[in-house]
This record gives C-alpha cells, structure tokens and sequence, in this order.
C-alpha cells in the first residue's frame, strides 16, 4: 500500500476511532487555520510540520507516524498531519476493493490465525452480539458490538492487523476478530452457528476461575466508587465471554451488566443507579461463592439447553402469548398457559441466542404450527386437551411434539387461576418467584380480575405507562405498560367494560416487583372471550419522543401526569434498604459512614438481625467484600418487601 492510498482510507471516522471526537475537531480547525505545511512527500512516506512539531509519517499507517511533541499515541499534530496530506489526495487513491467483500473472501482458518489464543473468546463475543451495527463509511467498514464500548473500523486495502480500535490494546484482536465473525455472519458469509470452535469451548467453571471473578468484581466496584473502573472492567469482560464462564449463563449475564453499568457511571448517565449496581455486584459476587461449592447446580449455572421427558396428558387453557428481546439480543415467543387439575403454570415456546438463525422471528413462532394443532396464534384463548407431550422439570412443553383437541375457553375464575383479591394475588405470586441465589429471575404470570380500572398515568422517569386497577376489597395495585402501547392504553380507557382480566409478568425491576400487562382477555356481548397480546395482536404507531407520545396521548383524553405517589407508599423496610445502599456508597467512596450504626439498630427494631449484624460488621470491617455482603443481604428484603 502506497502512502496516498493508506492517507486516503483515513477519513475523519476512522481517525475518531483512532483518537477523541474532540482532538479530532481540533486538528481540522488548526488545518482549516493554515498551520500545517507538507515538506516533503513520497509514495513511501511524508513530512510535515503541524503547528510547529515535526511529524514524519509513513505508508505502514498512522501508529507507525512520529511527532516531536511529548505526547504518546496519535496526538493532535499527527491528526493535524494527515489533514494536510488529505487535502493532497486524490479521492481515487483509495483502493477500489470492498471492505465487506475483503472481510467475505476470508475463510474461518484466516480469522483463527489472527485471532490466536483469543478464537474462543471471539466466537463468544460474536454469538452474544445480536445487535451489532454494520456500517459502510465511504470506503472503509465500520463495526459496533453492543458491549464494547469503541467501534472496529475496517480500512480499505489493509489487513485484519491494521483494523482500528480505540480501546485497550490487549482487547484488540479479540475484540477485531468478533467483529469479522460478525460482518461473515450478517453477509451470509458463514453463519455463527457454523463456526467451529476450539475443545475446550466445554471447559467447566474451577475454583481457581471463580476466585479470578471474585477478584474481579472487588476491583470492579471499588473503581466505580474512587473513578479508576477502567481497567477493572476490560478484566471482568474478558471474563465474561471466557469458555469457562459461558459454561454458566447466568455468571455471564451478570458479568456483563456489571460491565455496563460501569461504562453508564463513567459516562454520568442518567439512568446509571448505584443501588442497582451495588444489587447486581452482590448478587454476582454471592453466585460466585455458591458455585465453589455446588459448581453443578444447574439452578445456580443456569442451563443452555432443557431437557424434557415424556409428560402425562393435559388440560391447558392458553391464555397470552409475549414477544420478547433480551439485552443481549437473543429473541423469542412465550406462551403462557394454565392446567386446571394441576392448579400449575405452563409455558412454551421457541427462542434463538443472539446471533444464531438470522431468518427467526418471534411473529413467524406466532403464526407457525403448535403441537399439530393448529396455529399458535389461533389456540391462545383455547382450553385445549393434550397427548402424547414432553415436558422439563420447570413446566416448560416442548413446542413440536403433541397432540390437540379444542375445546371453547372455561371460566376463568372457577379455575382458580384468576384472582379477584391482590392479597391473595400476591401470596401466590411469592410462592411461585423463589428467592435466593436459585432464583432463576424467569417472568411469573399471574391473572388479575379487576373489579375497577382506573386511569393510565405517564411515569416521565421511566418512560412507561402505570395503570392502577382494584380488587373486591378496594385494594390497589400499580401495573406497567410500556411507553410504546399508546394505543392499547387509548383502548383500554374507552373499553373498561369489556375488560374480564389482565395477565401479567411478574419481574423485579430497580429492586422492586414489577406487574407488566402483556394480554387482555375481553369480552363483548353475543362473542366469546378473546385474548388481546399487547406484543403480537397491536402494532402500535410508533414515536421517537415524549412530546409525540404525550400529545397523542392528551389528544385521546387519557391522562398522563406524574404518579400520585400517595398511591405508592413506602414500607419501613424499603426505606431501611434505600438508606443502607446510600450508607454502603459512603464507605465504599469515603472509608466511612456515620449512618451504620442508626441503620443497625433500625435493622434490629425491624427483627431483620441478619443486616444489623452485616451492618455491625461493615462499621467494624469497611471492605469492598463486606459491603458486598451488605448489599446482598439488602436487596434479598428490599425485593420481597
């Protein structure tokens, strides 16, 4: 490659990637401001003097480039440089070869051979990134991985080893060879599934493994609270996409979100909350010391793949079918459905890792056969009788064996799966949301008979819609339907009546129960009762703003303003629990907290002797370790408060 050719490629996205948005800009003015001069310029190399420094460039690329300036790296006169040798560049210097079609040609043995000891980790990083962005910037490539934080930008005419990455330099050809995988995957080039990874893509989690994560996790948090998280968070990442730890999803999972809410504490984003991530730190810490002693378990691993076994007949009444994306970009259908004679929740349905079978989509699952007997869409709201059906351990049916007959839909509230009573409603769902380290953290469904509907408020904060319905004894309890159903909101204002119950999923969201309506089940008269999914049956309008939402939805006489909060008091408990999280911020930020010993004794007159103990021990023992165990046991009570 010529110098013309390789200062051609380096337009002002792949010199961004190379250096700050801002020295960028700077370097563009200063040459817009005439204070670079080429003195000399060959197809080899060049020299220039960029406001007053000597900088000596060469056809190798810009990290081969040398300035006279103390800085190290690539300084704003080498940025400056490379303006005033672009400004001497023909457009048709770059070279004619498509990047993509560069990236296609190549077979798995050449990204392996790059990507070395890292192949493992790559393929890894490349399946979990379902939401990759693929860029073409004139004639260079440009790849975004959801959970890393700087983009890989392909240059026109040069290698896999000249691909430019901001961030840490032992991150890189991972981080690079991921993306390959990622451009092959999204062309059709070879499909993720279809690579092959190395043995010990099986390697089981150790001790030795789980203390690095320990070790991790320490160094994680005591960076975000004293601001040096860098280099912490490249460690637990790399952790994350290890074969080791994807032998655990669960670890990995929680690895990973640590890992993006430190990025969101540096970047002073808005929705970054050190409660939350002082909970998910604890949690992830905890798992890590129950998996040295039961590193079998799958309730505590999580599992890749279930197993099912031959399953007696049944009688299900299908009741909600849910559309769902996780952060990680694995996608699929959930159908809900309730066994009468069981007094027990079932569930079934079809989902993809991220990454894996591009052509899925949870609308086809909908409308695609379900155990032989007809199509899904059209058995949600059915009581169906089924034979010859496999099932796993937790209640899941298996989605292609089976068979059906119908029958109309029963009454729901002889069935005993409707609920006209919140109390009730909520002991239910205690008993089915297990708590703990084995709490997978699944959705739980639960069916609500509202005696009233009320009226739909906008949370600004949150960006959803909350909608307060009461039971037979007056009672209230807050559900959450996302920003986007405006319409179902419109309908459900101007259609109370037809309304016979709401199903529900019950997760835990900022340490609190979250009721999230997914299906209506209405009836009008002279029809039977239908089944409206808010995911699949509605295609609401779709709004880019608040504003766009908020006018159509006071266009629409519904009511959107802030919550009463009068209808959402806060228990003793809750606020002992947000009170601790603050006073473990203390310690972990100052060494110290002054609050511990009030909160102990608090903790004491409310009989939970655990935390006062825990709290006793962090005043006596200020570790990152201790806290850790403060906020576990914290969010242990605070979730089921």
């Amino acid at each position: 490659m010529t110098l013309s050719e390789m200062i051609a490629v380096h337009d002002e996205t792949a010199l961004a990637a190379l250096a700050s948005v801002g020295v960028v800009r700077r370097a563009k003015r200063d040459f817009e401001a005439g204070k670079a001069t080429v003195t000399t310029r060959d197809d080899a190399s060049a020299a220039v003097t960029a406001d007053g420094k000597a900088v000596t460039l060469t056809a190798s690329g810009l990290t081969a480039a040398t300035c006279t300036c103390p800085a190290t790296g690539i300084c704003r006169h080498i940025l400056l440089a490379v303006f005033a040798l672009r400004a001497e560049t023909s457009e048709d210097a770059a070279p004619e070869v498509s990047v993509a079609d560069a990236l296609q040609a190549l077979d798995e043995a050449d990204v392996r051979k790059f990507a070395g000891a890292d192949w493992d980790k790559a393929i890894n990083l490349a399946r979990i990134s379902g939401r990759a962005t693929v860029t073409q910037d004139g004639a260079n490539l440009t790849v975004q991985l959801p959970d890393v934080e700087f983009p890989v930008v392909f240059l026109a005419g040069q290698g896999l080893a000249e691909a430019v990455f901001k961030g840490a330099k032992t991150a890189k050809r991972r981080i690079t060879a991921a993306a390959v995988l990622v451009v092959r995957d999204q062309s059709g080039a070879q499909q993720l599934d279809q690579v092959t990874q190395d043995a010990d893509k099986a390697a089981q989690i150790s001790p030795a493994f789980l203390h690095k994560v320990q070790t991790a996790i320490v160094g994680l948090v005591t960076g975000v609270f004293d601001g040096g998280a860098v280099v912490a968070e490249d460690t637990v990442f790399d952790l994350s996409i290890s074969a080791r730890a994807q032998s655990a999803p669960r670890l990995t999972a929680l690895l990973r979100g640590l890992v993006q809410q430190s990025r969101q504490q540096r970047a002073h984003h808005i929705h970054f909350r050190e409660d939350r991530f002082l909970a998910d730190a604890s949690r992830a810490f905890a798992l890590t010391k129950a998996l040295e002693k039961h590193p079998e378990d799958t309730q505590l691993t999580g599992t890749l793949r279930r197993s099912y076994q031959t399953h007696p007949d049944l009688d299900l009444t299908l009741l909600s079918a849910v559309q769902w994306t996780a952060a990680s970009g694995a996608r699929g259908l959930r159908i809900y459905g309730y066994a009468p004679e069981q007094e027990t929740w079932f569930t079934t349905g079809q989902a993809r890792a991220a990454g894996m079978d591009p052509g899925f989509s949870p609308r086809n699952a909908y409308d695609a056969p379900l155990w032989g007997g007809g199509i899904a869409r059209e058995l949600i709201g059915k009581r169906l009788h089924l034979r010859h059906i496999r099932a796993s351990d937790d209640h899941q049916i298996a989605w292609d064996d089976g068979e059906v007959t119908q029958a109309p839909m029963p009454d729901m509230a002889a069935t005993g799966a409707a609920f006209d009573n919140w109390a009730a409603a909520r002991a239910d769902i205690a008993k089915r949301s297990p708590t703990g380290l084995r709490g997978t953290g699944a959705p739980v469904p639960v069916l609500l008979m509202p005696a009233r509907i009320g009226d739909a408020h906008f949370r600004d904060l949150d960006q959803c819609y909350e909608l307060h319905v009461t039971d037979n004894t007056q009672a209230t309890i807050a559900l959450t339907i996302p920003a986007d159903q405006h319409k179902t909101v419109e309908w459900l204002h101007h259609n109370k009546a037809s309304v016979h119950a709401m199903l529900c999923e019950v997760t835990v969201a900022d340490l609190a129960q979250q009721l999230t309506l997914v299906t209506v089940l209405h009836k009008t008269r002279g029809d039977p009762l239908a089944a409206l999914n808010l995911t699949l049956d509605q295609q609401p309008e779709k709004k880019t703003a608040f504003g766009d939402r908020a006018l159509s939805f006071l266009k629409d006489k519904v009511k959107s303003r802030s919550t009463d909060q009068t209808l959402r008091p806060t228990l003793p408990v809750t606020q002992l629990c947000h009170a601790v999280f603050d006073a473990t911020g203390e310690v972990l930020r100052f060494g110290q907290s002054p609050a511990l010993d009030g909160l102990a004794e608090r903790a004491d007159a409310l009989q939970l002797a655990l935390l006062a103990d825990a709290l006793r021990g962090l005043t006596q023992q200020p570790t990152t370790e201790q806290a850790l165990r403060v906020s576990y046991l914290t969010t242990q009570i605070v979730v089921t408060a």
